[in-house]
């Protein structure tokens, strides 16, 4: 690993151990890609925002996949609705963030990961205040804002 990266994987994994509760959580999902190892701190933003839209994109998909299935109880039916509008948003929200990173804009990277959180805590609400609940679809909600959240926090580090 090169020293630059080490270094700031170190300074990654102290203010994680600050600013967040779960940082193994964040170190497990960023060492989860090969490159993470020798990535620079703007290339982990890259990566820890990849994997954040993976995330979303899967969970979109599992969640229209739930939603076909025949003699849904029709709470939960509402909820897969409404959480399917979400996180169709969080992917538009994570992709605009991914391509404004990539622009070093990281105003806006802040601004679309805040505007992805908020997506993830509305699903989290309707998840939580209906009948209609899905144990899945709260786990993946939850790796989600987690992993907003970890990239916001890079982001934080990277902004200038």
């Amino acid at each position: 690993m090169k020293m630059a990266g080490r270094i700031f994987l170190l300074f990654l994994s102290v203010y994680v151990t600050v600013a967040i509760a779960d940082k193994a959580f964040c170190v497990a999902s960023l060492t989860s890609r090969p490159e993470a190892a020798t990535a620079t701190a703007p290339k982990l933003g890259v990566i820890a925002l990849s994997i954040a839209s993976s995330n979303a994109s899967d969970t979109s998909f599992y969640i229209k996949a739930k939603l076909k299935q025949k003699n849904l109880e029709p709470a939960l039916e509402d909820t897969l609705d409404d959480c399917s509008k979400n996180y169709l948003d969080a992917v538009a929200q994570l992709d605009d963030s991914l391509a404004a990173l990539m622009q070093n804009s990281f105003i806006d990277v802040d601004i679309w990961l805040n505007t992805a959180i908020s997506d993830g805590e509305a699903c989290e609400t309707a998840l939580n205040d209906r009948a209609g609940n899905d144990a899945e679809l709260a786990r993946r909600n939850t790796n989600l804002l987690k992993l907003c959240k970890d990239a916001l926090l890079i982001n934080t580090i990277l902004t200038p």
